[in-house]
């Protein structure tokens, strides 16, 4: 099992922006959600903590976000089955409700379903034999998700996009 992990959420999309569940629909990021990206990858090409592999949702703004970082650290991707956001059903393409953490959604992903199918995810993820913590590029849904799978709290809600940010068993630390 992992013990550390870097986590970025994929950069700015057009539904980030009009302030709309993308959830399950395949959105691309903006301009200045790929500046963002550039951005992310010098900050980690000067971090403290090297990366040797990037695991990424297969939603084309995680992995447009994971290419960008990729071509500029020189390391593969691998999409990961399960990483993919909640599929939030009729609430898609609407209006980020209130109450993100209810349980059901109307045709939708249950919260319950949605922390198993990524747990299941990251449970299946590889120890780097190198022991550097790997770097997964998903989505805001996925945080908590994988704040939970390690054992910590965290105050954030959800992280900036393209803000990349390394958590251990001990809590979240700097880059």
């Amino acid at each position: 099992m992992l013990n550390a992990v870097i986590f970025c959420r994929h950069g700015e999309t057009e539904s980030n922006l009009g302030g709309w569940l993308a959830g399950s629909r395949d959105v691309s990021l903006t301009d200045r959600g790929r500046a963002q990206a550039r951005e992310a990858a010098t900050a980690l090409a000067a971090g403290k903590q090297p990366v040797t592999i990037i695991y990424s949702s297969p939603q084309r703004r995680a992995l447009e976000t994971a290419a960008i970082l990729a071509e500029s650290l020189n390391l593969p991707v691998v999409p990961v089955a399960g990483l993919e956001e909640r599929r939030w059903g009729d609430l898609e393409g609407n209006a980020i409700p209130a109450d993100l953490l209810r349980e059901e959604v109307p045709n939708g992903e249950s919260l319950t379903g949605f922390h198993s199918r990524v747990t299941v995810a990251l449970d299946g993820l590889p120890v780097p034999q190198d022991g550097r913590p790997p770097l997964i590029v998903a989505h805001a849904g996925t945080w908590p998700v994988l704040c939970r799978w390690l054992g910590i709290d965290s105050s954030l809600l959800w992280p900036p996009n393209a803000s990349p940010i390394l958590l251990t068993r001990e809590g979240v630390g700097a880059m």
